[in-house]
């Protein structure tokens, strides 16, 4: 079964009921420093693993998921909780991948954790289980990607909790893993999310049938107080549109107020019955471990307050994704992994999705994340040689025709400003492209150039398109963004006719030359004749070939010539080492773009730039 894995750590346990449970065969050493001398890890396997051992997705729960991730769920006898992702032709699609899910440690359906019985008493674990986290969890399922016989996971993905465990594989374990999508999670609890578990664990103590922590010895169960933390936890899940829009106050099963405390409300019999239901699946003391871990977890802090030493010279592939209406983990949060993966750099893409639907976002059906996570799994796929159809996979930039020709193929035509600034960039540069779009320079340059490149787009459908084509693209605004990049990241950092639109042209060329060795900035001119003439004798403002929205409809807020961006660069006390003026057909100008005749007969401009 191994591939290229030397010795088998574990042995596997026949219980048909769970599926599929490793037991270790090694004490496993916790973070705390205690030890489980006999640790065991339920899991669930879909699809085959290739030959290679090359096409394995780790797929990461949350809280209070398990191993069934797909397909009927044993104790509920309803869907697994990603199945609408995961399965024969899906998102994570189980005819390609071999996709694994682990109960993780602490919990309770069938790894060892506090329901389980300790070996060495005969009893149930209860309170006297040592505290586990989030690493923990992970060294854990390192054990059974070994014992699977995975050298290098594809793809660990997961959401909450599920993304603080891809987060510790890229941090524990960076060269076992190609690519990670932490999805709606951090990389630390916040004080609040810490306030909020605690008064769950509040409820479940102040139960008399906890029975401190006994109470599968006493024969009972805290329903009551486990329903109380799961109604309390369910709140912070959701939106309040999304709560409003699904209950608002309308009543439950009546016209008018009870003037009591039943259930009048149809939000109140909800929570009521997602807590009811809650304990049928769950251990109270499995809650007690498992958010705790979640509160301890703070990759920062273990790293000396500086979180991007957590991913120094890491060569996983990431792609984050967070929900706008998500404010038990926000956007914020993702943007501070990000940032952290900028300063390394790593190769990182991201994206917010709109949603309103809260954290719960990434279990619902969300078209434009599901659209992303396939994108991003195809993209690094195609890299890895894993792409669904190997012929429809760009394996060379250049083919030649029935003419002998060399013409290139899968690739769209570069524009003109585009192709000349892909002809100015050397071979093996760093670059960075500000207003990539959909990733068509980014791509041209990585076929041809072999260029280290990243990109920054605000449309999330045009990251979205880079991002399937395997480019690390980040969604998010040029003009405040750029700063998240450290001081001279990049060789070359490229703006394609986006400067007149920004709100502070000064600022932006400003951090171009902070993060970049050189700038390459086209922009339409704005001082050709037939703009001239235009506002001249129609009176009207101009429409042109490069210029043509209607004044009401531009994006366009600053009307800069070549002469003013001349003079603006000379104010910054920044060098032009090249500049090229281009006709409307794209074609350069004999004469220099400093030239006045430029000026007047250019439709458009590219300058190269560095500090003086």
């Amino acid at each position: 079964m191994a591939h290229g894995v030397t010795n088998q750590p574990a042995t596997e346990i026949k219980e048909p009921a769970l599926g599929h449970k490793l037991a270790l065969s090694e004490p496993l050493v916790l973070q705390s420093g205690a030890t489980i001398e006999s640790a065991s890890v339920a899991y669930q396997t879909y699809g085959t693993l290739n030959t290679t051992a090359s096409n394995c997705i780790l797929v990461c729960h949350a809280l209070t998921g398990d191993q069934y991730v797909a397909g009927m769920h044993p104790t509920t006898g309803k869907p697994g909780w990603w199945d609408g992702l995961v399965g024969a032709g899906k998102v994570i699609d189980t005819n390609r991948f071999f996709v694994v899910c682990a109960n993780v440690l602490g919990g309770c359906m069938g790894s060892t954790g506090p329901k389980e019985t300790n070996p060495a008493t005969g009893q149930s674990w209860g309170l006297t289980f040592p505290v586990i986290t989030i690493r923990d969890m992970v060294q854990a399922q390192v054990k059974l990607i070994d014992y699977l016989g995975v050298d290098k996971v594809f793809c660990v993905v997961g959401g909450s909790m599920g993304a603080m465990q891809v987060l510790e594989w890229a941090h524990r374990y960076p060269h076992r893993v190609f690519s990670a999508v932490p999805i709606a999670g951090s990389y630390r609890h916040s004080a609040q999310n810490i306030a909020f578990h605690e008064v769950g664990r509040q409820a479940i103590t102040a139960d008399p049938d906890w029975s401190h922590g006994n109470y599968l010895e006493e024969k009972s169960t805290p329903k009551r107080g486990l329903a109380v933390a799961r109604m309390a936890a369910h709140i912070t899940y959701m939106s309040e549109k999304a709560l409003h829009r699904k209950f608002g106050r309308r009543l439950q099963d009546r016209v008018t107020l009870t003037y009591g405390f039943d259930a009048d409300f149809q939000v109140e019999s909800y929570l009521r019955h997602q807590g009811y239901t809650f304990v049928d699946r769950f251990d109270a003391n499995s809650y007690l471990y498992i958010t705790r871990a979640m509160d301890y977890f703070d990759l920062a802090q273990e790293n000396n307050g500086v979180l991007a030493a957590a991913f120094k010279d890491s060569p996983v592939r990431f792609c984050l994704i967070s929900f706008s209406s998500d404010w038990l983990f926000p956007t914020s949060e993702s943007r501070a992994i990000v940032r952290a993966l900028n300063a390394v750099p790593a190769k990182v893409s991201f994206v917010e999705v709109e949603s309103d639907k809260g954290h719960d976002a990434f279990l619902l059906d969300e078209s434009e994340f599901h659209q992303t996570l396939q994108g991003f799994i195809e993209g690094a796929a195609a890299i890895c040689g894993l792409a669904a159809d190997r012929s429809a996979v760009t394996m060379s930039a250049e083919r030649t025709d029935a003419s002998g020709r060399a013409d290139t193929f899968a690739r769209p035509r570069l524009r003109i400003d585009l192709q000349q600034a892909a002809d100015l960039v050397p071979s093996g540069s760093r670059v960075l492209d500000v207003g990539c779009g959909d990733g068509t320079l980014l791509a041209h340059l990585k076929d041809f150039k072999q260029v280290d490149g990243r990109g920054l787009e605000l449309s999330m459908g045009k990251v979205r398109a880079a991002v399937s084509q395997g480019l690390p693209v980040i969604q998010g605004n040029l003009e405040t963004d750029l700063s998240d990049y450290p001081v001279g990241a990049f060789d070359y950092v490229i703006l394609s006719q986006t400067l007149q639109a920004t709100h502070s042209p000064r600022k932006v060329m400003d951090e171009m030359l902070r993060v970049g060795q050189r700038a390459i900035v086209s922009f339409p001119n704005f001082g050709h004749w037939r703009v001239r003439l235009a506002v001249m004798y129609g009176g009207r403002m101009p429409t042109t070939p490069m210029l043509s929205d209607a004044w009401f409809n531009t994006p366009n807020i600053h009307l800069c010539t070549i002469l003013d961006f001349i003079d603006l660069c000379r104010e910054m006390q920044i060098r032009i080492e090249h500049g090229f003026a281009l006709d409307a057909l794209g074609r350069q100008r004999r004469f220099a773009a400093t030239n006045t005749l430029a000026n007047a007969f250019s439709e458009q401009a590219l300058f190269v730039l560095t500090r003086v």
